[in-house]
């Protein structure tokens, strides 16, 4: 079973090495971080790939979690969202500009190019710039079901046309 995993956790564990904080969020959010990924990415041996992509780039991100508004677990789907979508984006091969201009974000929006503005924004702020559902509620003067709604629907969105 998975137990909360606080930032101030983390931190003394990550004062121990990179390797027991790491080993701290494999043992209490692999399973659940591997459930989500598997939403993306059905078959087991990719999203197995994808989550050892995951775990490999945490170390060297683990410092980002502390400024990040969101939990660890929501953090983490933050970072594993934006590999899903770079993995999937190699696997159908995309070709992408190799120069410096290339925004990634440009491609992550082009697999909601059937979506509404409202839910390219909501995705926007909330996958691609760590944006919580509340904060972006308040922004927008709305309620946060209406937040997840859209969210859900641009989700969906994305793995028809991932697919």
């Amino acid at each position: 079973m998975e137990t909360l995993i606080t930032k101030e956790t983390l931190k003394s564990k990550l004062n121990a090495g990179v390797e027991p904080a790491i080993e701290l969020l494999y043992t209490n959010y692999s399973a659940m971080l591997y459930g989500y990924i598997l939403q993306f990415v059905p078959e087991q041996k990719e999203a197995e790939k994808v989550l050892v992509l995951v775990f490999g780039t945490l170390a060297t991100r683990l410092h980002d979690a502390f400024n990040s508004p969101l939990s660890i677990y929501m953090w983490m789907q933050v970072e594993a969202r934006k590999l899903i979508l770079e993995y999937k984006k190699q696997r159908s091969n995309i070709v992408a500009q190799q120069n410096s201009g290339y925004n990634k974000n440009a491609y992550y929006l082009t697999l909601l190019r059937d979506a509404s503005s409202e839910q390219r924004m909501v995705f926007s702020e909330i996958f691609l710039h760590g944006r919580s559902k509340d904060e972006l509620a308040v922004q927008l003067q709305t309620n946060v079901h209406d937040i997840s709604r859209l969210l859900n629907e641009s989700l969906l969105i994305i793995r028809k046309n991932l697919q």
